[in-house]
């Protein structure tokens, strides 16, 4: 590369993005090869001028000379071929069979005036010259050997070897034309085949280069763009179509109208800084890469890809000084980002997990260091002469107690357990079939001494209750039992807690309502997190250990149902349960289910709403 003439970077002109009318009939290969453009547009404007001017003397030919003859009619349409041949290259962008076609218009075009015009030799003989010097600007050896053999046929016709006899010789007038003329046109010749070899071993060099350097944006994964200090793109290198999905060109102002609005003042500066400074400079951009559809409506939403953007001014080969132009490597970054913000929420979540261990080993060791402290010390009560009671009443008070704690002991211990086994995915569900009613019956008949003791109207509201489910029969007993046992405790002496039973569909909702002191919005979003209640202390003002809905969440992702929850301060809390009616059917992932929250206000929806759960809630998880 170091043998180049020049680079495709260096031959930029400077006002190249001053775009004219010609740039309409360039090709769109050329697109992105600013080389390969100059050549087209040149090609373009060169046989655009020769085209307008024989149709510009048109009608001065009419005036001087009347009416055309037939070979001045053949001359016109042979001087349009400059025009044919613009057209072919529009179409076909192959510059190669539009210059071909061109020199084969100066060809006709000589031959053509030559016999059709006598005493006009000159100008056929300057018209072969065009011919050799345009063959010049093509890289094919065969098309400049294919135009000195017609070259010296019609320099031999020119001479005037016209035969007045079949033996008449040479007059010496073409002898001596033949004889100055043909090593003219040899000479002619090798000066164009010494500068067609020369354009070939130049495109070779600058393929050559634009490979290498294809190749070097490839392996690296970057896009080079030459650009202005306006931010107008001149050139790319890199392979940006295939490897960032812009699938339209960049060149022109197409790039800076793909980067985020929000990202242009920064990308600008960072080339103004360039432009002014020899260190690079780096910017951060968002470029639209493609579109999304929505499906729900008829509009689509740009797609953004992260880039950095790091730009340096460029100095070309032999240049002296600064420039305006600067090279751009753009990056993707979108991998790297996108591995950022996952390491970063992973991180968050790590914290979180080490948070919540140590809030759980808190409340773990607070649970079972009241039930125990209770057992040792009313047992050494007991077993100690000295303070142990004489009244039996008081033994059996202490003793009762005792039992008590072992039996929330072991409440603890197996809601532990339980939650460990559906968090490890250990949990096997026992499908079977049974009556959803007669297992709500005896739930409330399990909890009825409880809200009896506690002073709360336990209600049983399922007129529209199934007749059988499918389920894990003791998953549903749990579920139940820990709503309604929640319920209860969280109720205040004279509430009420009513439970509901409604098919809807495929699915049952299982609602437990009270009226009691109700959660706050800011509790709602963690309810179900093991350990946690409204109150995130250890001075709680209700008896419990935090792991009851946290069961039951895990017990309802088993089955494949959903959880809605609604709540406010003082104003009650209904949460419904929605349970397929078959759960092998229900495509269960094992996942705990999904808690839908509804912040209430006001006062607990009223028993006249007739189930005793506000509609919402039952549409919420629907």
């Amino acid at each position: 590369m170091a043998d180049r003439e020049r680079t495709p970077l260096s031959s930029i002109a400077d006002d190249s993005h001053d775009r004219s009318c010609v740039d309409a009939a360039l090709h769109e290969r050329v697109a992105g090869r600013p080389v390969e453009a100059a050549r087209h547009r040149a090609f373009i404007i060169a046989r655009l001028v020769v085209a307008a001017c024989v149709l510009l003397s048109a009608p001065l030919f009419l005036l001087f000379h009347g009416a055309p003859t037939t070979s001045d009619c053949v001359l016109f349409l042979l001087a349009q071929i400059p025009l044919a041949s613009v057209i072919v290259l529009s179409r076909t962008g192959d510059l190669r069979i539009a210059r071909s076609l061109s020199i084969g218009g100066w060809l006709a075009m000589a031959t053509a005036i030559h016999a059709l015009t006598p005493g006009d030799d000159a100008f056929s003989v300057a018209l072969l010259l065009v011919a050799l010097i345009e063959a010049a600007l093509t890289p094919d050896v065969g098309a400049v050997i294919v135009i000195e053999v017609v070259a010296i046929a019609a320099l031999a016709l020119t001479a005037g070897l016209n035969l007045r006899g079949p033996r008449e010789l040479l007059t010496e007038h073409a002898t001596t034309t033949m004889l100055l003329g043909a090593p003219l046109f040899f000479y002619v010749a090798a000066l164009v085949f010494g500068a067609v070899r020369i354009e070939q071993a130049r495109a070779r060099a600058e393929a050559r280069s634009d490979r290498d350097l294809m190749l070097l944006t490839g392996a690296v994964g970057d896009i080079l763009l030459h650009l202005d200090r306006a931010g107008v793109v001149n050139a790319v290198l890199g392979d940006g179509r295939h490897v960032f999905d812009l699938n339209r060109d960049l060149i022109g102002r197409e790039f800076f109208q793909r980067v985020h609005v929000a990202d242009r003042p920064s990308f600008l500066k960072a080339v103004s800084d360039a432009v002014d400074g020899e260190a690079a400079t780096t910017a951060a951009v968002r470029v639209q890469v493609g579109v999304a559809s929505n499906a729900a409506s008829e509009f689509v939403a740009p797609v953004f890809n992260a880039f950095e953007a790091r730009v340096r001014r460029a100095r070309s080969n032999g240049e002296e000084g600064a420039t305006e132009a600067v090279l751009c490597a753009l990056r993707d970054v979108n991998a790297t980002l996108e591995a950022d913000i996952a390491l970063a929420a992973a991180h968050a979540a790590a914290e979180r997990a080490a948070t919540s261990n140590v809030r759980l080993l808190a409340n773990v060791s607070h649970e079972l260091r009241t039930p125990l402290n209770a057992i040792i010390g009313f047992s050494q009560m007991l077993a100690t002469d000295e303070i142990a009671p004489s009244e039996p009443a008081k033994q059996r008070e202490y003793a009762s107690i005792i039992s008590d704690s072992g039996h929330h002991l072991l409440e603890i211990v197996n809601s532990i357990l339980d939650m460990s086994k559906i968090e490890s995915g250990a949990m096997q569900l026992a499908a079977e079939s049974f009556a959803l009613r007669a297992l709500a019956d005896q739930c409330c008949d399990m909890m009825q001494l409880m809200a009896e003791q506690s002073g709360v109207t336990l209600a049983r509201e399922y007129d529209e209750a199934p007749g059988e489910i499918v389920a894990d029969k003791r998953g549903c007993r749990q579920i139940l039992i820990n709503l309604l046992s929640n319920a209860v405790k969280f109720t205040p002496r004279g509430g009420t807690v009513r439970l509901l039973l409604q098919a809807e569909g495929n699915h049952v909702v299982v609602a437990v309502a009270d009226d009691g002191a109700g959660i706050d919005a800011v509790d709602l979003a963690r309810l179900g997190d093991p350990f946690f209640q409204a109150r995130a202390s250890l001075e709680r003002g209700h008896e419990g250990t935090g792991l009851g809905l946290s069961v039951v969440r895990g017990l309802v992702g088993l089955h494949g149902g959903s959880i809605a929850i609604e709540s406010g301060p003082q104003a009650g809390t209904t949460v419904s349960v929605r349970l397929p009616l078959d759960c092998r059917d229900s495509g269960a992932t094992g996942a705990p289910a999904r808690i839908a929250t509804i912040a209430r206000l006001g006062a607990p929806p009223s028993a006249a709403v007739g189930v005793g759960v506000d509609p919402a809630t039952v549409k919420k998880i629907a």
